[in-house]
């Protein structure tokens, strides 16, 4: 958890409350030396939402240029992990 990423998150404003609180649950996950990698089923869980609309609230989210996915995959074996999401308050972000 990092407070400098939960502070920001709080601070953003004209978000519908459930986006806030996806939002709020992902700057939560955020550790400074690693970056934020929840699972979908994790994050949907934490904020008690489905993952369809977890998806339409994390669109929302890159659309305002909060938050970015980042796909990964397991060099080696080619399986999906689970994704990056880059937050705005960042030094690196990109939207």
């Amino acid at each position: 958890m990092s407070h400098e990423a939960t502070n920001w998150a709080i601070k953003q404003k004209g978000l519908p409350p459930a986006a806030k609180i996806v939002l709020w649950h992902l700057c939560d996950r955020y550790n400074p030396d690693f970056g934020c990698f929840p699972s979908q089923d994790a994050l949907a869980r934490d904020c008690e939402i489905s993952r369809a609309t977890l998806n339409r609230h994390l669109d929302a989210l890159e659309e305002r240029g909060l938050v970015a996915r980042e796909a990964r995959r397991d060099e080696r074996t080619r399986k999906q992990l689970s994704t990056r999401y880059r937050l705005g308050f960042e030094a690196d972000f990109e939207p």
